[in-house]
């Protein structure tokens, strides 16, 4: 069929108002189903976090933060969650009811928030370490809840239901990101007066996250989770760790994903730099990053979606995987904040592409029994990288100046990239990284 007649076809056959019914008709046989738990969880998660996060860097900058501080800012949270994962995740096992444990890590993290807001009133001298070593801490409950949360998905939904509710999730996710982070944006910009205003709206957004934290919470006791998920189990570690490096479906996945997570995570100090210390970005311009960003990673969360299915891990992690490569390397002609959003499109794209990716193949690669126990350890691994990442680009910034380090980032992703390709091609290890 002509593609002329099939477009006639199409305007034809389109209804608006059917559409319209249509999703109505979805979104009222989704209420009260694990999807519609989890999306809504997702979207108080998001709107909790981009209540500040997104503007961690500018005010660690406003508290008098230095380049050493920027470094522990992407480094010590992946160091505490290296130290902690492991043990938390046998322990996690003993718990009689591990969703509640869950909760309760979730509600601690949620509450570490309010210790942010205390920041401003303390002395000068002590305010950047204090903020970068409480998010650091705070990743202690993180790291567990989330790698908890990952588990439950294995058990809450199977694998083709699987894919598609991280799919859906991170797109109403991403619809919801850049409205909260441009709105705290304008806000922290336009609205205060003075320097001690400015500070005031920090804490009373870093109140509101809290707040919205504990709704969090509450969403997220509605998961209905499998019981056996729930039940207590009595486990040798030492016979599951032989099982982790023996399993080579894992095996094959994690090693070059490792590698790439580590070239990516190298990158962040550097934008960073080149973001706070040469384009000068103020809070609103971080807010206008990340709508640019997050309505890039919205519209195309539905083409990932596709082209996870019909090519699969591997397709998804190269084609993301270069974008992002050429990205880093795009970074240093970068002169001012408007083409830094522009920037922002493509790395919103990129990024949530490697995301669905790294989520979704590390959940086909674990099986289902101590499923837990080999997350843990690969979100201990991913976190020891983010620990080390930052430190390599800060050295490499130290000696090369940050655009000769943002090139060296960028190569090292191309090679990462191939090496993902490369395993995907060998044979006994190419169903590894397909779907």
């Amino acid at each position: 069929m002509r593609l002329s007649t099939r477009l006639r076809l199409a305007r034809q056959n389109f209804n608006p108002r059917e559409g319209w019914l249509n999703f109505r008709q979805s979104i009222r046989q989704m209420r009260g189903t694990n999807m519609w738990i989890f999306i809504l969880y997702g979207l108080l998660f998001d709107t909790a976090a981009n209540l500040w996060r997104p503007f961690a860097l500018p005010f660690l900058n406003r508290l008098g933060g230095a380049e050493i501080h920027i470094t522990l800012l992407n480094s010590l949270p992946g160091l505490v969650a290296a130290v902690v994962l492991l043990p938390g995740a046998f322990m996690f096992r003993r718990f009689a009811n591990q969703k509640r444990a869950t909760a309760a890590f979730i509600l601690v993290s949620r509450a570490l928030i309010l210790v942010l807001a205390l920041i401003p009133a303390l002395p000068p001298y002590i305010r950047p370490m204090l903020f970068v070593v409480t998010l650091g801490l705070m990743n202690f409950p993180d790291a567990l809840s989330q790698t908890s949360l990952q588990s439950f998905l294995g058990s809450v939904f199977n694998g083709n239901m699987r894919g598609q509710a991280i799919a859906v999730r991170t797109k109403f996710g991403q619809a919801i990101i850049p409205v909260v982070s441009i709105i705290t944006g304008l806000v922290i910009t336009f609205v205060p007066r003075t320097e001690e205003q400015r500070m005031m709206l920090y804490q009373g957004f870093f109140i509101v996250a809290f707040l919205v934290g504990v709704l969090e919470v509450r969403m997220f006791n509605r998961l209905q989770v499998n019981e056996q998920a729930n039940a207590p189990a009595q486990v040798d570690r030492r016979v599951i760790f032989r099982q982790i490096f023996r399993d080579k479906h894992f095996r094959s996945f994690f090693i070059p994903a490792i590698f790439f997570v580590f070239t990516w995570q190298a990158g962040w100090p550097l934008f960073a730099f080149h973001q706070v210390r040469v384009l000068q970005a103020t809070e609103l311009w971080f807010a206008i990053f990340a709508l640019a960003s997050g309505i890039s990673a919205f519209f195309s969360g539905t083409f990932w979606q596709k082209w996870l299915r019909k090519y699969g891990n591997n397709a998804i992690f190269v084609i993301s995987g270069l974008l992002l490569a050429a990205n880093t390397i795009l970074a240093p002609f970068v002169p001012n904040v408007q083409m830094m959003a522009v920037l922002s499109i493509f790395t919103g794209f990129s990024a949530i592409g490697i995301n669905t990716a790294l989520l979704n193949g590390v959940l086909e690669a674990t099986p289902d029994e101590n499923r837990m126990i080999y997350l843990a350890f690969y979100n201990t691994m991913v976190n020891v990288s983010l620990f080390i990442a930052p430190f390599f680009a800060h050295l490499l910034f130290g000696i090369w100046g940050n655009a000769a380090a943002l090139f060296i980032v960028s190569g090292l992703r191309v090679v990462a990239t191939g090496v993902i390709w490369w395993v995907h091609r060998k044979g006994e290890h190419g169903s590894s990284l397909s779907s």
